[in-house]
């Protein structure tokens, strides 16, 4: 640490000219009374500073950091039972708040909000290790006591109804989602989110309201393993989840839903396909770039035709954008709990659930919603295998390898469906009052459902905000896609999402495509500014393509046209300029990608 960060921290912007004195004094005390008898770390003098040389297995921080490390990846890996256990052994190296009682300067308080943040994502996924191992009454007292230190914290809430309903106390977990949606208009002036109004909907629905018996699943201990485990017969199983309510687990339909005219149409007509002669279930994909409105488009057709699904609906978040994608034997898990099966009569492994599910699905009519799928491969296992079941996905990147996929490609709307869309969040007479700001606006964010809905939703909080200062706030502003972070939305890191799995010379064309004007480009063109031959141009656009970061407009004598959204382009620039131009600004984002 240099001499100057140890005066700051000490004395802020005004240190006493006795400073650099002072400091000396303070180094040579903490060498004699505290370092040198124990013998566990030694402080060098270097030219501009200090460094403390002490092994990492003496520092508890190192010690928390690399059990939290190993906890998570247990988790990914689909061992709930060692992750909890490392992260059990990760939280009790904790003996309070961090640096308590330590009057801190900038650089420990910063310090002290990293560590206080892992503490906290330590905890949550320890919670979350604990939910998939059926916990849930050992849970719940501890989950009230975070929800009453955290009142506005959504991930502890949800986790609370959870356990509260596999422990036979649905009402409870209702009146926690009433208590949260309170705390939060009052405070806020939002609405949850919605991942928790699709909880909450799917407790009113009974969706998931069996409880665990005894409130726990059983787990075996490691020093005593068992053989495998057994699954009851199938048939017994399908009698007993036949006697059952019928699984409705679609989140609500998006009330304001406006434009994708054609593509809705185009959705329902492929449902409503006769396939007499069809050995499979139909599966549609939708697909488009992020901030599109692919799920909203699924739900709504999802609503429009429930009843042609008698026999239920079955929904689930793949979450294949993330960092963390859902494990698919989650995914079956929560589905055959939901039709009726008994949490220890579902078998252990992938393939046994899946076959289960199918089971089950066999000779009724289905429908089954997979948002954010990444690949193929993360759906296969989820698909009935009957004609008379319907999958619809969403998908970032298109699901052509899937056989059988009939596909649905999602643009962004027109630019009356966008003022449309932002009167329905904001009140028409304030568009109407305003109607040329408004087309700007949406003119600006390039008619993006996701970024209308984020700006409509600022301006629906800020109501005495005229449209015209919007508008020159997102013209003005250093950083356009500041302004699409509010509540649950954040437009960037719907991108990072997409941006991060990008091969690192493919994030490297996107950066430099964004030097190019605002309009139609070959790949010829591209080549002279990218210094690559033509061909390994054209894969490298095609890619990006078919991650929906870049649209082909035409084919013309000339080659493949190609065109970058406005967003995108924003982005790409952002990027160019903190990757390449100030390399200095890369830091960690939240969603822990580099940045």
């Amino acid at each position: 640490m240099q001499v100057s960060e140890f005066v700051d921290e000490l004395w802020g912007s005004h240190p006493p000219d006795s400073a650099m004195t002072t400091l000396q004094t303070y180094i040579y005390k903490l060498r004699k009374d505290t370092l040198d008898p124990s013998g566990l770390a030694r402080l060098h003098t270097q030219p501009s500073g200090y460094l403390l040389d002490v092994a990492d297995d003496r520092i508890d921080v190192c010690g928390f950091e690399r059990l939290s490390r190993q906890g998570r990846l247990a988790l990914e890996n689909g061992d709930p039972l060692r992750a909890s256990e490392l992260l059990s052994e990760a939280l009790e190296l904790w003996r309070g708040q961090a640096l308590l009682g330590v009057t801190a300067g900038e650089i420990l308080s910063a310090h002290v909000t990293r560590l206080e943040e892992n503490r906290l994502r330590t905890l949550e996924m320890h919670i979350e290790a604990d939910m998939r191992l059926g916990r849930y009454q050992e849970l719940i007292s501890e989950l009230k006591v975070l929800v009453y230190a955290y009142p506005l914290h959504e991930r502890f809430h949800g986790d609370l109804m959870t356990a509260l309903n596999r422990s036979g106390r649905r009402y409870e977990a209702l009146e926690v989602y009433r208590q949260l949606r309170g705390v939060l208009i009052d405070e806020l002036g939002l609405e949850p989110s919605s991942s928790m109004q699709r909880l909450h909907q799917s407790l009113l629905s009974a969706d998931s309201a069996d409880p665990v018996r005894g409130g726990q699943a059983p787990v075996r201990s490691r020093q005593t393993p068992a053989g495998p485990r057994q699954a009851p017969p199938v048939a017994a199983t399908v009698r007993y989840a036949a006697t059952l309510t019928v699984p409705a687990q679609l989140p609500p339909d998006i009330s304001d839903f406006t434009g994708h005219a054609d593509s809705l149409r185009e959705v329902r007509q492929i449902l409503a396909e006769c396939q007499d002669n069809s050995t499979t279930a139909r599966v549609v994909s939708i697909c488009g770039m992020a901030g599109v409105g692919k799920t909203t488009l699924a739900l709504h057709a999802a609503h429009i035709d429930r009843a042609q699904y008698p026999d239920g609906q079955l929904f689930a978040d793949l979450r294949g954008a993330s960092a963390t994608p859902t494990p698919q034997t989650d995914i079956l898990a929560g589905f055959l709990r939901a039709v009726g099966v008994p949490e220890h009569q579902i078998p252990p492994s992938l393939e046994e659930r899946s076959n289960l599910f199918r089971t089950w699905s066999n000779g009724r009519r289905v429908l089954v919603v997979l948002d954010d799928a990444r690949a193929a491969s993360q759906v296969t296992a989820l698909l009935p295998a009957t004609p008379r079941c319907t999958v619809m996905i969403t998908s970032r990147e298109g699901l052509q390898s899937l056989p059988g996929v009939q596909t649905v490609k999602l643009g962004v709307m027109k630019q009356a469906e966008g003022v449309e869309l932002l009167g329905r969040i904001i009140g028409t007479n304030r568009v109407a009052a305003e109607r040329e700001q408004a087309e700007r606006i949406v003119d600006l964010y390039g008619n993006l459902p996701l970024a209308l809905r984020c700006v409509g939703a600022r301006l629906a909080a800020a109501r005495t905000w005229p449209l015209r200062k919007m508008a020159a706030l997102i013209e003005s502003g250093p950083a356009p896609l500041d302004q699409l972070r509010f509540a649950e939305f954040d437009v960037r890191a719907d991108y990072d999402d997409t941006y991060f799995r990008l091969d690192p010379h493919d994030r490297s064309a996107l950066r430099l495509l964004s030097l190019l004007p605002p309009q139609e480009f070959t790949a010829a063109t591209a080549a002279g500014l990218l210094g690559s031959a033509t061909d390994a141009v054209e894969a490298q656009l095609i890619r990006l393509v078919s991650c929906h970061l870049l649209d082909v407009t035409s084919d013309g004598t000339d080659g493949i046209h190609y065109e970058m959204h406005k967003l995108t382009r924003l982005y790409a620039r952002e990027r160019l300029n903190r990757e390449f131009i100030h390399p200095e600004m890369s830091l960690p984002t939240q969603q822990g990608h580099p940045a």
